[in-house]
């Protein structure tokens, strides 16, 4: 497979607006840049990976991704994560890639070995299905959140007439976009991927995990 990364970023002064009562919108951006800049390392680490891209309408986020050796892809339309996932998966099938993998920017504890168990995912079957399968090679693996409900990775092999379905409930929309298609599907856990920065709850853990003062 050639497999190329994904990651939708929302402009700086968009994100993370559950936190607002905590953090100004400057750094809010802050933090997700952080996360990004790292995520982007460790995906230069993957050799794996043929190509990252990031999709944004934020200058700085684009700058960044060039810093990092990454496809910086202006987000064009009507904002939305699923319409941008969708122009940053056409661009990737142009670009010859066979698989993308797409990845949220709020993943502050992803591992290298994280990435790896979603790439193994998608070309060995293993562990449980979510649409019962077929006993062929997945061509949709996908981790959840730690809730079940929300989508913090999937790896679909191209070119796909996969819609996604980013949302309230997306893991089991997900799910059933696979079993519409008749797609081969594997759900993955894997404890980086699993926690993503969304509430006040998951800000104190994240700040005391990292010892971040106040």
């Amino acid at each position: 497979m050639t497999i190329w990364a994904i990651i939708p970023v929302k402009a700086g002064h968009e994100s993370k607006s559950r936190l607002a009562h905590l953090l100004t919108a400057e750094e809010r951006a802050e933090v997700i840049r952080s996360f990004l800049s790292r995520t982007l390392a460790l995906l230069n680490q993957a050799p794996a990976v043929a190509q990252t891209l990031v999709v944004s309408r934020d200058p700085a986020v684009l700058a960044l991704a060039r810093r990092y050796s990454a496809l910086a892809l202006f987000e064009e339309g009507v904002p939305g994560l699923n319409s941008a996932v969708t122009q940053a998966v056409r661009v990737a099938t142009a670009g010859q890639a066979t698989a993308a993998l797409i990845l949220p920017a709020d993943l502050p504890f992803i591992q290298i070995e994280d990435v790896a168990m979603m790439l193994a995912a998608g070309g060995a079957m293993s562990g449980h299905e979510c649409n019962g399968g077929s006993g062929l090679p997945p061509i949709m693996a996908i981790c959840p959140d730690r809730d079940n409900q929300g989508t913090n990775a999937l790896l679909i092999s191209l070119p796909a007439d996969f819609v996604f379905q980013y949302g309230p409930r997306s893991f089991q929309r997900h799910c059933q976009e696979a079993h519409r298609l008749g797609l081969s599907s594997q759900v993955v856990d894997s404890p980086g991927l699993t926690f993503d920065l969304d509430t006040e709850a998951d800000w104190h853990v994240y700040r005391a995990t990292v010892k971040l003062p106040g």
